[in-house]
């Protein structure tokens, strides 16, 4: 790393990872809570752990019922209050990236990423609605947003859900719920072979059914889910035309274990990706899971595993796999959670010299209900030329 980036790295470190640590307003004091705190007068701690927007238990199922408690289900509700249903969220901060190869110039930049228009809630006796509005620093629009319907008892519906919509990812459980910190484990936000543009993470056009049920297994709920989506692009975009008129298919199972929203999500997904400039067709699976374990210290384990096959024919089959391991404390007295992950993704695994690797650590601080700061150092590393490249991130969010 060059002397002058190496210098700004530790100084940038060093400030960043001060401020999480000063106690500059105790959460208890904040006046200004986004919308499902608003409409239920209760902090947004109801909902979220260890920082926004990662869940709880309670956010789970609240989210499971379509933004609904458990009283609620199967009663009448009607949209009086407007600003109960409506967020916004901002972020922004300073990105520093060395990389190893001369060929790619360093970064040094302060950075506005987003600005988000939500709006979710339920409508009547059985449905619901979300709606996310993105506007990216890049002056790109990104649009979420679909219809739900519930049917059934509080411990035994069905729900229906239909448009342009997170998949799984950021929506999930055990691993595929939002990061407590800045960026999500390679496994959902990075291509896992060589020849299919595709990500787990990405948000997709289609319908998904759904059955959330109380096991006689096991202690909290269990969901299984059934989503047929168009698939992606050549770009791999969901939002956009497909490239062909077949469907991709997921199914999924989620499984909660405790109040302390410890639990897994198995997952398989099975997709045609059209290639349309090198005119080839693939069909691509991806199968494996993702867990968490939350102890009542505030220490927990969490990793995932992905298996992926891309099998255009049977002499060109690629097998792969990815996975990551992640640990995280949260310190309750200070607002302040810390972690480190490490990310392993081979393309191709009869390949020997495809692999990279990520090193991740980061700090996440509520300083208020509306306001979080994060700070995230990396070391990502390729086998293929040898190079390391480091980053560190600085993050503010807020949220109303």
């Amino acid at each position: 790393m060059k002397r002058t980036s190496l210098y700004y790295f530790i100084c940038l470190s060093v400030f960043l990872v001060s401020i999480t640590g000063i106690d500059l307003i105790r959460v208890s004091d904040a006046h200004a809570i986004p919308a499902w705190a608003r409409k239920y007068d209760q902090p947004c701690q109801m909902c979220h752990y260890p920082a926004v927007p990662r869940l709880n238990t309670f956010g789970h199922k609240f989210r499971q019922a379509g933004f609904r408690t458990p009283d609620e289900i199967n009663q009448d509700i009607k949209v009086e209050n407007v600003s109960n249903y409506l967020s916004v969220r901002g972020r922004g901060g300073y990105v520093l990236t060395n990389f190893e190869s001369s060929s790619n110039p360093d970064i040094s930049d302060f950075r506005w990423n987003d600005t988000t228009l939500f709006y979710a809630g339920p409508a009547g006796r059985n449905f619901s609605g979300f709606a996310e509005l993105e506007w990216e620093a890049e002056n790109t629009i990104g649009l979420v947003a679909s219809i739900s319907g519930l049917w059934g008892s509080k411990d035994h519906f069905t729900t229906l859900r239909v448009g342009q919509f997170h998949t799984l990812s950021r929506v999930g459980f055990g691993g595929f719920d939002r990061p407590t910190g800045i960026s999500t484990p390679s496994i959902r936000s990075a291509n896992l072979t060589k020849n299919v543009e595709f990500k787990l993470g990405a948000d997709q056009r289609g319908v998904e059914v759904a059955h959330v049920y109380q096991s006689t297994f096991f202690p909290e709920r269990s969901r299984i889910i059934l989503q047929i989506t168009n698939g992606v692009n050549t770009d791999g975009s969901g939002a956009e035309k497909d490239n062909d008129t077949q469907k991709d298919y997921t199914l999924a199972f989620e499984q909660i274990l405790d109040n302390r929203a410890s639990g897994f999500t198995l997952i398989y997904y099975s997709g045609i990706y059209t290639d349309t400039v090198a005119a080839d067709r693939f069909w691509f699976q991806r199968y494996g899971g993702t867990a968490s374990w939350v102890l009542p210290s505030g220490l927990e384990f969490q990793g995932g595993y992905i298996r992926s096959t891309d099998d255009p024919n049977i002499s060109d089959k690629v097998n792969a796999n990815a996975l990551y391991l992640e640990l995280e404390q949260y310190l309750a007295s200070l607002e302040l959670t810390g972690l480190v992950r490490y990310d392993i993704i081979d393309p191709d695994d009869t390949a020997g010299d495809d692999r990279t690797t990520i090193l991740t650590a980061g700090a996440v601080r509520s300083m208020q209900e509306w306001l979080k700061v994060s700070v995230e150092g990396s070391a990502n590393s390729k086998q293929a030329g040898d190079t390391t490249d480091y980053s560190l991130i600085g993050e503010v969010m807020i949220n109303f």
